[in-house]
């Protein structure tokens, strides 16, 4: 009885791959966080002196392209971090690709009769000192919390539809 590897298209598999991927962004920040580091510079120190002249004392162009090149891998971190995600989502959760025909109706925006979308709750009541009274007693700047302010008086007792 052996062990089957997985395939290479497999959540479990990109997921690993991923990691690696990540393993080696990150390994090459730190290699450009050197460069910085020897020479006495951050991502956010002047590179000119007081004078506006550039700084005698570093490496201008080093330190630029080594801040260049550390938000670059940053941004490709965060990518790869967001991929590793739906990888292990797909690992741990294999329904999750699927989406059951009423989400994607509702996420689609449904439409009811006369072409409006349709409700997806029914406010029975606002209890007083909730977030929902104070959003309605102070306003907001959404258009419904204005619509309810504007007609709570009025609509007071009776069945709203």
């Amino acid at each position: 009885m052996g062990f089957t590897l997985p395939s290479p298209t497999s959540p479990a598999e990109q997921a690993r791959t991923l990691m690696t991927r990540k393993d080696e962004i990150e390994a090459e920040i730190e290699a450009q966080l050197s460069i910085l580091k020897a020479n006495s510079s951050s991502l956010h120190s002047p590179l000119v002196d007081a004078e506006g002249f550039p700084r005698a004392d570093i490496d201008v162009y080093a330190v630029r392209a080594a801040r260049v090149r550390i938000i670059e891998l940053r941004n490709d971190l965060d990518a790869v971090m967001g991929a590793i995600g739906k990888a292990l989502e797909g690992v741990y959760d294999p329904t999750a690709g699927e989406v059951p025909p009423s989400a994607s109706d509702s996420a689609a925006g449904t439409s009811g009769p006369g072409g409006l979308p349709q409700p997806f709750a029914k406010v029975d009541g606002v209890a007083p000192s909730s977030p929902a009274a104070e959003a309605v007693r102070h306003g907001s700047s959404w258009n419904c919390c204005r619509a309810l302010k504007r007609n709570r008086r009025v609509s007071k007792g009776k069945t709203l539809l």
